[in-house]
C-alpha cells in the first residue's frame, strides 16, 4: 500500500508476527494514524504489514448499508440521502453479478474495491467520516 492512498482513521489490514501467540502470524483490522503514514512514506520500509481490506457485504452492513434485493444487480443504500449544495442525491453502491463494488456519482461509474477507498469517496463527497458500527 501506497501512503498517498491513505488518510488518517482510514482502516487496513494490520499483520501482526509474535512467536509467542499460537497464531504465530495473523491480520487484524487497525485505524491509520500518523506513525503508519510515516512508515509507509519511507521507501525501503517493507509495507507488506499494511494491506487493504477487501469490500464486502459484511463491510457495507457494517458502515450502515441496507441492502435492497432487486432483480439483478443487487445494491445497498446508504440510511439517508445526501445533500450536496442544496441538492439531495441518493447514496446508492451497486453489486454487480460478479461481485464487483461500484458507485454512481453524478454520471460517473466508480468501481470500489477496498474499505479505504469506500472512507475516502464518502468523506470526499459528505466532508463527514463513513460511521464503522459493530453489527
Amino acid at each position: 500500500m501506497k501512503a498517498s492512498d491513505l488518510r488518517l482513521v482510514n482502516l487496513v489490514n494490520y499483520r501482526i508476527v509474535d512467536e509467542l501467540d499460537e497464531r504465530k502470524e495473523w491480520l487484524e483490522v487497525s485505524t491509520i494514524d500518523y506513525d503508519d503514514l510515516r512508515i509507509l512514506e519511507i521507501e525501503n520500509e517493507n509495507n507488506q504489514d499494511y494491506q487493504p481490506i477487501k469490500l464486502t457485504e459484511e463491510w457495507l452492513l457494517k458502515f450502515g448499508f441496507n441492502k435492497l434485493e432487486n432483480d439483478i444487480p443487487t445494491y445497498y443504500k446508504f440510511f439517508g440521502d445526501l445533500i450536496l449544495d442544496n441538492y439531495e442525491f441518493s447514496f446508492n453502491i451497486y453489486v454487480d453479478w460478479r461481485l464487483n463494488y461500484f458507485i454512481t456519482v453524478f454520471g460517473r461509474k466508480i468501481t470500489i474495491k477496498y474499505v479505504h477507498q469506500l472512507q475516502n469517496l464518502y468523506s470526499a463527497l459528505t466532508d463527514e467520516e463513513l460511521i464503522f458500527r459493530a453489527i
